[in-house]
């Protein structure tokens, strides 16, 4: 039988334990969250760190040899990846293994798995104070390439740009995955005197998914060496009200034009106003019923796509369609004229009862693998909000009309962003 019993939190010396008990799962998910303001001059270094934690350490130096020992604990895999949250960086880094229980001789398993990863963290491969620099050059040029594709996927080179512009007096404006241009003056010897940095002040947090008690796990916590530091609260995002609206339209020798528009909501994950909020994207471009989807696809047929999302840890809304140059004007009437249609109310009880059951199936189906119960944990544990899955769900359903219309309110047009293949200057 799948049990869910009820999550346990506790502060342990510099880490935040969040123990998510279940015993749906055959496997245990432990996942480190290091969490430090976002920043240019340690965002594309972070990048670099989460990398070189998945590839090597002192005593595994080659990746050969980690992905070996991973093995010997049946078959783990250790992944590390970076997010921004607000002005916030985040690293992530995930040990998945099997539940001992189910092997032989898995007593010891989680012991083991946590000598890995004190490992990982405390022991990197690093010489005389340097990064294996064969290591580093070989990951800088990963990230090189990484950042580069971005070029050649237009959808995601011009929501970066959007970013780039609106948020051109905010640290937001820097890609979680780091800054090219950064990347070849960093050193192993520079790297290595942030890691250290990294390790002392970094916030951490832990979460552990799956059939775990917390006798087992507080022993093990309390033998990783990181040094006492005060929990810091995540850095709110003040409102910011747009005065004007900004359009830049550039140029490139491609066939479909990249329009973006940029929204100020000033609404947050777990606020009163966040699930109308997300009710109202919903409906504006969210799903495939959506105003935006129907009208300017479907029905015009000006877009080849056309969606909305928001950020629930910057409070903007990003409006996204592929459409020929030629129906820039027709295409962004529209858009607006959809946005408008929310804020007045002019979408029926129906569309909003498809729309909460959309919402709840996704819900329900990001939130059946331990990966998204732990990320849903840690955004209620960096909001200090209570919007568990139940809860979630219940608010969905009580959310009326007039919150959606409230909600759809708060869109303030920031800044629209126009890549196409012909000659027109900024505006």
């Amino acid at each position: 039988m799948t049990t869910h019993k009820q999550e346990y939190k506790e502060q342990i010396g510099a880490i935040q334990l969040t123990l998510i008990p279940s015993d749906k799962y055959k496997s245990n998910k432990i996942v480190f969250k290091f969490r430090a303001p976002l920043d240019r001059k340690t965002t594309t270094k972070r990048a670099l760190i989460a990398t070189l934690m998945e590839t090597n350490t002192k005593k595994y130096p080659t990746q050969t040899a980690f992905r070996k020992e991973l093995a010997s604990l049946y078959g783990a895999s250790f992944y590390a990846s970076v997010d921004k949250k607000g002005n916030e960086h985040v690293i992530t880094a995930i040990l998945d293994m099997v539940d001992g229980q189910f092997v032989p001789n898995g007593d010891t398993l989680l012991e083991k798995a946590f000598t890995l990863i004190q490992e990982i963290i405390f022991n990197p491969n690093v010489i005389d104070g340097s990064f294996h620099e064969a290591t580093v050059a070989r990951e800088k040029e990963n990230l090189v390439q990484r950042l580069e594709s971005v070029y050649d996927d237009k959808i995601r080179y011009a929501n970066k740009r959007l970013t780039e512009i609106m948020f051109a007096n905010e640290n937001y404006k820097y890609g979680a995955a780091g800054v090219l241009e950064d990347i070849p003056n960093i050193t192993g010897t520079d790297l290595y005197d942030y890691y250290q940095q990294f390790l002392a002040e970094d916030t951490v947090d832990l979460f552990i998914c799956g059939d775990v008690k917390k006798e087992d796990v507080i022993p093990l916590l309390k033998k990783l060496p990181f040094a006492d530091r005060k929990y810091r609260e995540l850095d709110v995002i003040a409102p910011i009200h747009p005065k004007e609206v900004h359009t830049v339209k550039e140029n490139q020798p491609i066939n479909q034009g990249k329009l973006v528009l940029g929204y100020r909501t000033n609404i947050l994950f777990g606020e009163d106003a966040y699930v109308p909020l997300q009710l109202a994207n919903g409906l504006l471009g969210g799903f495939a019923n959506s105003k935006i989807f129907i009208n300017v696809r479907e029905k015009a047929s000006l877009a080849y796509y056309a969606s909305s999302r928001i950020d629930s840890f910057h409070g903007f809304m990003l409006i996204s369609a592929g459409i020929d140059e030629k129906n820039y004007e027709q295409a962004l009437t529209i858009i607006k004229e959809q946005v408008a249609s929310m804020q007045t109310g002019d979408f029926t009880e129906e569309e909003l009862a498809q729309t909460k059951a959309m919402l709840s199936n996704q819900l329900l189906e990001a939130n059946d693998q331990a990966q998204g119960l732990i990320e849903l944990a840690y955004n209620n544990t960096l909001k200090k909000a209570n919007l568990d899955l139940s809860n979630w769900l219940k608010r969905i359903s009580e959310v009326t009309k007039e919150e959606v219309v409230t909600a759809a309110k708060s869109f303030e047009l920031d800044t629209i962003y126009f890549l196409s293949k012909g000659a027109d200057s900024n505006e």
